[in-house]
């Protein structure tokens, strides 16, 4: 066996072990980021998604998990958008205090010259 031939095989069973490591870490999960296209037809619920994939849910069984799913959506969609306003407002503070003058105080002449309230 010469090196190349070596090398393909040892490229071979790492390939192996790292679908196997994959399958170990997520099993049988599917995740879906995004989907394309969902309708409803004899009874079931058709998901489309990544342009070539199909996940079908019996209505009946989506409708009695509907509580429970419109419920956990809810709260992390709750969770989520307070974690981006956080963000935001941080974002918005540190803009703040970069633009904040070095001398925030106005002089005395200033003081004489505008109208008190403003002040």
């Amino acid at each position: 066996m010469t090196s190349t031939e070596r090398l393909q095989q040892r490229i071979t069973e790492l390939e192996g072990d790292l679908l196997e490591a994959r399958e170990y870490k997520f099993g049988k999960t599917t995740y879906i980021h995004e989907t394309q296209e969902l309708y409803c037809a004899d009874g079931e619920m058709h998901i489309h998604y990544e342009n070539d994939k199909l996940l079908i849910y019996n209505t009946d069984q989506l409708y009695k998990d509907l509580p429970f799913i419109i419920n956990q959506v809810i709260k992390e969609n709750a969770k989520m958008q307070k974690h981006y306003l956080g963000q935001i407002k941080k974002e918005l503070m540190d803009l703040i205090i970069e633009n904040e003058p070095e001398d925030k105080y106005m002089d005395v002449e200033d003081q004489v010259v505008n109208n008190p309230k403003d002040i």
